[in-house]
């Protein structure tokens, strides 16, 4: 065996990748100090994914529903609300995984629906999609180097991908919140939202620096006249950093948040007064860092005085094509139906954005999806003072990726960066939103790499018989290594019996060629 110099590289595979739609669905009784129902009005919830265990060719997921019920109850013009949760456990077949392999599992609630099964117990039924990736680190020996004097050897020059870091982080939130003067003390929280928006990062030396917004909204009723429901919706700010020792600020990154799990709880303030908001909860992150560098590979190799016996492994690596973080505005009117009265003052308007279908075209990647709008408002109605109504915005996108090929691979996300909502009149609502399109293209760099080079004895007679001065003409695609490899010389003599300047070589040329044999 030859030995030569190798270079490990560490890089990043997705290895496989599967989704399910899955029912969950409960019975959920009021608990005793719960008024009783008379109609419900708003629901929402979300999904947060628990343990996770990777097993022979499946992947095992336990997670909760988490939702949240706005209703009417029998207190006159009371409004009430009830939270509660729903725990599921599911099997994702996927072939090969393994239990070191880095899983991204998430959830999404798709469809959530609530119905009343009597005044003291509601049915929960979602529709909840779930989407798992098994993303595998590995290392490859790239052949770099060989000092053989007697050996003709051949060189590429490929910029790839190196995997500096993959890691799961949690970045915790902390905030408090005082209510503004002019509104009255805490009573109960009916309903809150905590929505993330315009989250930016960027990397630093030795860190990911974070920043963007928490947009807050409650409902709650006050102390002073607990049938006055009251709303209020303010900003935080968010300027937090993720540790990365590993980075620089050179490096190619990409940071995907997994799920977010942010709650408000009222408190008392420093007179005792229930006028302060605790903000608290997390933010799950994925975090990649990748460096790109240009790799010396050693590609082909023969000698003239023995055959050179070469094995190869296919390997695939990967490159950068583009990394595209844009952002586009849509706007629509959205319908409201049923308004059986006035609507005197929205209170929260909640955005999600779904990509639905995204596929290649020429010169980048066209994404299809909508953005999800729902409104909670007060109505000017004694019977039912709180009133929700939603929305769908369809949208297309197309994202620049110059260059990019079937062979590929793309990873898209998307999140709500700015929403408005203005009331036109009381059945019409202009939407208006920043839908933020970040994409990243890694090109595909099939290599059938050199694994072990072995002397093995060369049949000379072969090349005895053959004629010692030959002429060529070079066909398309003939290189100088090739034309001199098949002919048992080297490209330095080729060049000087032809007084080349250059290894470049055209269609048509002509070639005269001195054959070596047994030669060092």
């Amino acid at each position: 065996m030859l030995e030569f110099i190798k270079k490990q590289l560490q890089t990043d595979q997705e290895k496989g990748r599967a989704s399910l739609q899955m029912t969950v669905e409960n019975d959920y009784n009021l608990p005793d100090y719960k008024a009783d129902m008379i109609r419900l009005v708003d629901r929402q919830g979300a999904v947060r994914m628990g343990e996770i265990h990777a097993g022979p060719d499946q992947i095992l997921i336990n997670g909760t529903l988490q939702f949240q019920v706005l209703y009417k109850c029998t207190e006159e013009g009371g409004i009430c609300s009830l939270k509660g949760e729903i725990p599921f456990a599911e099997t994702i077949h996927m072939d090969g995984v393994l239990e070191t392999d880095e899983l991204i599992v998430r959830g999404t609630p798709e469809d959530l629906s609530v119905s009343m099964i009597n005044s003291r117990k509601l049915n929960v039924r979602a529709l909840i999609g779930i989407s798992a990736a098994d993303m595998r680190e590995q290392q490859v020996s790239l052949p770099s180097g060989f000092e053989e004097d007697d050996v003709q050897t051949l060189y590429g020059h490929k910029r790839i991908l190196q995997l500096v870091l993959q890691k799961k982080d949690i970045c915790r939130i902390h905030s408090e919140i005082l209510l503004p003067s002019n509104r009255p003390n805490i009573r109960e929280l009916l309903w809150q939202s905590v929505q993330l928006r315009g989250l930016d990062s960027r990397i630093r030396e030795g860190e990911i620096e974070l920043t963007g917004e928490l947009l807050v909204n409650i409902l709650y009723t006050g102390e002073e006249d607990e049938k006055q429901i009251q709303c209020m919706e303010t900003t935080v700010a968010l300027h937090e950093k993720l540790p990365c020792s590993a980075c620089e600020a050179d490096m190619l990154f990409k940071l995907d948040l997994l799920q977010a799990q942010i709650e408000v709880t009222p408190q008392e303030d420093e007179d005792g007064e229930s006028r302060l908001l605790l903000l608290e909860g997390t933010l799950d992150f994925y975090l990649r860092v990748w460096s790109e560098e240009e790799y010396r590979i050693l590609e082909d190799a023969y000698s003239l005085r023995d055959k050179i016996q070469i094995t190869r492994e296919p390997v695939d690596l990967q490159g950068l094509l583009v990394k595209n973080d844009s952002k586009f505005k849509v706007a629509d009117q959205i319908a409201l139906e049923n308004q059986q009265t006035e609507i005197l003052q929205l209170c929260a308007s909640v955005g999600e954005v779904f990509i639905e279908d995204s596929h290649m075209v020429s010169g980048g990647i066209e994404a299809e999806g909508i953005l999800k709008v729902r409104m909670l408002y007060i109505a000017a109605s004694d019977d039912m003072p709180v009133g929700i109504a939603e929305g769908i915005v369809p949208f297309t996108r197309q994202i620049e990726a110059e260059g990019i090929q079937p062979s590929d691979r793309y990873e898209l996300s998307a999140e709500l960066d700015q929403l408005t909502v203005i009331m036109a009149d009381n059945t019409q609502a202009d939407i208006k939103a920043v839908i933020g399109l970040d994409a990243i293209v890694f090109q595909n760099r099939h290599m059938d790499l050199i694994d072990t080079m072995a002397r093995v004895p060369e049949d000379m007679e072969t090349y005895e018989n053959q004629p010692g001065v030959a002429g060529y003409i070079v066909k398309e695609g003939d290189r100088l290594w090739d034309i001199a490899k098949e002919n048992h010389t080297t490209v330095a003599d080729i060049m000087q019996m032809n007084q080349l300047s250059a290894e470049t070589v055209s269609r048509g040329d002509k070639l005269l060629i001195v054959r070596q044999f047994g030669q060092g």
